[in-house]
This record gives C-alpha cells, structure tokens and sequence, in this order.
C-alpha cells in the first residue's frame, strides 16, 4: 500500500525551489550586470558576496573576495568606511552616491563610483555597493579641465578675447582681455545683451543693421570692426570674427567668437594716412590733399555758380635765411609762417602747403576782387611781422598771386597755374605784394619761362660776357678800381637787362655756376690788362646770397687765384648787408677766412640793410659802398645827404674805404668829394664798358 504524500510537504518543496530558481537568476542577473555588486555584513566588515563582475575588475576570485573586506580595496582607512556605512544606514532607502579611489589585484588604480544602501539582516546590516569604474570619465574630465585651463591662460596671455552667444544672440560667455571700463568686467558687462546693444559703435560698412543680419541668417562673419570712446578721449577699436554653433541634430545653438584690439593698428593707419595729406613740418594740408579740396570746391561752385578766390603765396628772401642761419632756421620760419596764415583766414577758408616756402589758400564765397584783396592785405601784414630765429630779429615778406573762379580758370590745373603766375608778377613789382591773374600777366610768364629757359643753356653757348665800370679816387683822381658786371645777349631774346635774369639765376641756382665763372673770368681779364703792361687795379666781384652759402666758396676762390695767378689782394669780392646779416657767426667766420687768403671785402648798397654800427665793427670788411639810392637826389634832398653824410663818417671812423656807387652828375660828386668820400663809381665818370674800352680809360688814368 502506497503511502499518501503530505499536501504540505509537497508545497514546501516546490516553494523551495522555485525559490532556488529565482536566486539562480537574481545571481546569474547580477553576474552579467556591468557594474559591480559588494555585499558586506556591517559588523565583520567582510564581503559576504560578490558578482562576477566585482572578480573580474579587481583580479580577485570569488573565494579571495570573500575572505576580504571593503578595506582591502578602497584607500580609505576602515575607519572612515564604517563611519561612511554609518551614514548609509542613516538614509534608508535613498542610500549614499560617493566617490572613492580604489586598488586592483595587479597594483593598478582607478576611480570608483560607488551607490550604497542598507538591509536588514536578522540582527545585523549588510551594505549592498554597486560600484561603476569611473577612471576613464574621471580622466577625461580632467583632461578637459586641464584643456579649459589651457584656454584660460593662452587668453590671460593672448591680447585676444574669446566670446560665446547662445540662440538668442545673448553674450553667455567672455574670456581674455578686453578694453572695458576701470573695474568691470566684460562678461558681467555684456552678459545676456546683444552685440548691438551694448553701446559699442559700428566702423565696419552696414554698421550693426548688416551686422544682426549676418547673425540672424546664421552666417559668419569676419574682422567686424567696433568703438567705443574711453575716458581719455580716445577711442578704443575691436576687430571680431565669428561663426555659427549647430548640434548633433543641426539646431542652431549660437555664436562663438574672438575679437581682437586694433586700436594701436587703427592710431597707426590714421597717421599713415594724416602724413598722405598732410606736411609733416606744419601740419598743413600738403598738395595731394588740396587738390582734392579744390575739385570738391570747383564741383560745389560749379553747382551752387558760386565764385571763390585762389591765392598763390611765396616768401621772399626765405633762401637767403635757409641757407645762412641753416636749416632748422628755416623750418621754425616756416611752422610760424603757417601759423600765421592760419590766423589771418577763416575757418572756412583752407591753407596748404605745397612745398619748400609755397603756400596756397582757397578763400571760399567771394563775389568781388575787392573782398579778396583785403583777404591778401592781411596775409602780407601778418607775413612781414618781425621773427626771431637763431636769436635774431628777421623779417620777410611774401609774394601773393590770385586766380578767380570762374573768372580765371575753371578746373584744378589752370587755376594753379594762373595764381603762380600772378604771383611771379608780384616778385617782379618788388615783393611783398600781391597780384591778380589777367591775360597779360600770362604773356610776361611765358617770357618768363622762355628768360630761364634761354638762361639754363646761355653759359654753355657762351652768351655771357663781362662788362667793366671804374672807380675813380677823388684824392688823386686816377682808377682805383673796376667792378665786372654780368651782361647776357642771346640770340632770340637780345640783349637781357641783368635785373630780369639775375633774380632768375638765384632763384633757381644757376647764379652758383654763373658765378664761378664771372670769378674767373674777371681774374683772366685782370691778368691778361697787367700783361699788356697796365699797372694792376683791385677787381670787384659780386658774391649773390647762394654762392655765399655755397660751401665750396673758399676752394673756388683759391682755385681761381691758383689758375689766374692773380695776387689775392688785387680781388675785392662784394657782399650786401643782407648776407652777414642772417647767421653773423657763420658769416663772420667765412670772411675771415677769405680775409686770411689776403683777398679784400666790401659791402655794397650799404644803408638798405639793419646792420649797424655795432655789428658792422665785427665784420673783417675793407670798404663800405654807400647804395645808389642815398646819391640820386644828393644834394637836393636833406634826408638823403644827412644819411650819406652819416655813413662816410662812421665809415671813416672804422677806417674803411668809402665809395659813392650811382654818381651820375657834377653835384653829386662835388658834394661827395667835400665831405671826405674816398671813391666814386657811375655815369659821371664811366659806364661799364668792354675790356677794351676800359684798358684804354685805365691808362689815361694812371697815378701821377
């Protein structure tokens, strides 16, 4: 007989084994899960169980773990897991996230990741840990906090900032440096505003409206320019260039960005280009820039039939200051002079300087010549104020020519070249004047132009000659000396005054050559007379302001006397008062020099100049040639003779030689040789003649 089964029995049983079936796959679950599993009992600190992966990410085998606890592992000291596991008992279901280095089989290291909770275990607790390995995520974060440090310093170093905009084009993000204001920040400045709208101007073309328009179609944009006004005055230029951020899925996240400081780049550029337009010495308007101020003029005028005025201003006797109180003379002349043109005009009005002591001033809105005519009056007054340069008191005058529009000319070239024109009038009327453009000013240009032409080829084709005027001594009434004076016949033009091509010469330099020549060929004919057995006379030369400046002067004169074998005190050079004037210590210095070589030294048309006798005492000169002015309308005139009575006794007092030049007439020299006048030298006695003529005339008059 069969015995009857326990229904109870029977019903532990398979509840005993489906429960082994389910702890067979919760244990093969947590096998194959990815992190892993720690079971530890709370009192022995000792794993009670552990899943595969636990084993195979530490090197440890099952058995070995469960003879080991958490403090094998982990770098903590025990102490500090059970007072971590103390508060995991604390917080219940919610368990405890922590992080914790921990130590492998084979010595390596790694991060863990460790999520812990409590159960209750009869009595007692087990801590279940499930632990992720966290090295790798540990170390690229730190790589990219290493990155981000990286990129934090090279933008401390870099004078470059780095800026991020999210999808709204707000700033989210600013690093590097930036101009902003003393004690703020860019980003806390700029945070959560739009480029455009935080106070910035835009310099780049389109301004901000092109600029939102590139941003808002999600375009990039490059070396966007923008300022802003700091509080020096100055301004402060940034230069940007960004592109677009998309994500993973194409959405448009925002902006990011460098800008750059170009204020220093700009501050350079602006002075490139105000050095392009304007003269470095005076700050003026140079040509280039007024030529472009005079078309704009002649379209406005042209538009509006409107007339303005053109003025065309040389200095006079700015050579003569250049060249013997040097050159930083000349440049302090200068700046002073465009000062003054400046002051004289309006502010509408426009002065430029075109070079060397040429000015031009566009005087705008004028209807009649008469308004321009009081414009020039008051440049020439201002001009011919007194100036000190190199310690001394100077005075020049200027030359003003005026062309009209549209009266003159309409366009840039004929209107600058009529108002030269005018102004070569003015220096032929005397200087210090000014004249308007007419058709027949034009015609004595071209002869003007044709004269320096001629000139420039005359010496070559030996068109110049030297005519000779004596002087007579009043105590023994013989020849006493003789000066070469330039004369020029050319074959178009006939015989050319010296008073039109003379000032041509120096104006343009061939007086140093021409010079040069007139010396020696004067010596030449002095030899050549005391070889024909003429007893020898004292030959004077006329030294022009250039060749005195000429730094080859003193070997010139000794080459001369070399070649000529003149004895040096038959030579008498002849300089003005202008010339030892300017610079009197370079000038006193060159006359003692040519003192030394024995050759002798007069000044002619003495009492035109501001010399006096204080100064005259400390040229080494021989002779005082009192000027033809003070002699024309002796004895007639009482200012005249009180004047040339003056200059014969403090002439006489400094034991110079005092010749009366211009004497034209029985009076004059009866008058002359009463009041003790040692020379005499004109008409009266002798024009200038050919070599000739005058060897003859030396001869009739030979000492007694």
């Amino acid at each position: 007989m069969t015995q009857a089964s326990d229904p109870n029995q029977d019903a532990l049983t398979e509840s005993c084994e489906q429960t082994h079936e389910e702890l067979l796959r919760f244990r093969a679950a947590i096998d194959m899960s990815g992190d892993a599993v720690y079971l530890v009992d709370r009192a022995t600190m000792r794993f009670v169980d552990v899943n595969q992966t636990a084993c195979a990410r530490v090197g440890y085998t099952r058995n070995e773990l469960l003879n080991m606890g958490p403090q094998d592992l982990l770098t903590a000291s025990r102490e500090e897991i059970e007072r971590v596991y103390d508060e995991v008992i604390a917080a219940g279901e919610k368990g405890v996230t922590t992080e914790s280095p921990a130590r492998y089989k084979d010595g390596r290291r790694s991060v863990a990741e460790l999520h812990r909770r409590a159960m209750r275990s009869g009595e007692g607790w087990i801590i279940v840990s499930i632990a992720r390995d966290i090295t790798e995520r540990k170390r690229a974060e730190q790589a990219l906090r290493e990155s981000e440090e990286r990129f934090r310093g090279l933008t401390r170093l870099s004078s470059d900032w780095y800026s991020e905009q999210d999808a709204e084009l707000r700033f989210s993000r600013f690093e590097g440096r930036h101009a902003a204001r003393p004690g703020e920040s860019p980003a806390r400045m700029f945070f959560g505003m739009r480029p455009w709208e935080i106070g910035h101007a835009a310099e780049s073309e389109g301004g901000w409206e092109a600029f939102r328009a590139l941003q808002e179609a999600r375009r990039p944009f490059r070396d966007f320019v923008t300022s802003r006004a700091l509080p020096d005055g100055t301004r402060f230029y940034s230069s940007v260039s960004g592109e677009p951020m998309f994500d993973g899925d194409g959405r448009f996240t925002g902006y990011r960005s460098v800008g750059r400081d170009i204020t220093e780049r700009r501050r350079a550029e602006a002075r490139i280009e105000y050095l392009a337009t304007h003269d470095g010495l005076t700050g003026l308007p140079n040509r280039m820039m007024f030529s472009q101020t005079l078309n704009l003029a002649i379209e406005s005028a042209r538009r509006y039939a409107r007339k303005f005025a053109l003025l065309f201003i040389d200095l006079d006797r700015f050579k003569i200051i250049n060249d013997t109180l040097g050159h930083a003379a000349g440049d302090a002349l200068l700046k002073q002079m465009s000062a003054r043109l400046r002051q004289s005009l309006r502010a509408s009005d426009v002065v430029a300087r075109l070079g060397g002591d040429e000015f031009v001033v566009l005087v705008q809105e004028v209807n009649e010549t008469g308004e321009i005519a009081l414009v020039a009056r008051k440049i020439l007054s201002g001009i011919i104020e007194p100036v000190l340069l190199a310690g001394q008191e100077c005075r020049v005058t200027g030359s003003v020519g005026i062309a009209m529009y549209p009266a003159d000319a309409e366009d840039e070239q004929s209107l600058m070249t009529n108002a030269d024109i005018a102004m070569y009038l003015a220096k032929e009327e005397g200087k210090n004047n000014f004249q308007f453009y007419s058709s027949d000013i034009k015609t004595r240009s071209l002869d003007h132009i044709a004269l320096e032409t001629n000139l420039r080829r005359a010496l070559e084709r030996g068109e110049l000659y030297l005519h000779y005027q004596a002087k007579l001594d009043f105590g023994s009434g013989a020849i006493s000396g003789v000066e070469a004076l330039l004369r020029w016949q050319n074959p178009e033009l006939g015989q050319v005054p010296p008073a039109q091509f003379i000032p041509i010469a120096e104006e343009t330099g061939l007086i140093v050559p021409i010079g040069k020549w007139v010396l020696h060929s004067a010596c030449t004919q002095n030899m050549a007379w005391q070889r024909e057995g003429l007893r020898p006379v004292c030959m004077a030369v006329n030294l022009s302001p250039r060749q005195f400046a000429d730094p080859d002067l003193l070997a010139n004169i000794a080459a001369v006397l070399s070649q000529t074998g003149m004895a040096p005190q038959w030579l008498e050079l002849e300089i003005t008062e202008g010339m030892v004037m300017y610079n009197t210590d370079r000038a006193i210095q060159l006359l003692r020099a040519i003192k030394q070589m024995g050759v002798r030294l007069a000044i002619d048309d003495f009492g035109t100049g501001y010399s006096s006798l204080a100064q005259l005492k400390r040229f080494p000169i021989d002779t005082l040639k009192v000027d033809r002015s003070f002699i024309r309308e002796l004895p007639g005139d009482s200012e005249d003779k009180a004047i040339t009575e003056a200059i014969i006794a403090m002439g006489r007092s400094l034991s110079l030689t005092i010749v009366a030049e211009g004497v034209e007439t029985r009076e004059q020299e009866t008058f002359l040789r009463q009041h003790a006048c040692d020379q005499m030298q004109g008409y009266y006695f002798s024009r200038p003649i050919a070599p000739e003529q005058f060897a003859d005339l030396l001869g009739a008059h030979s000492l007694p």
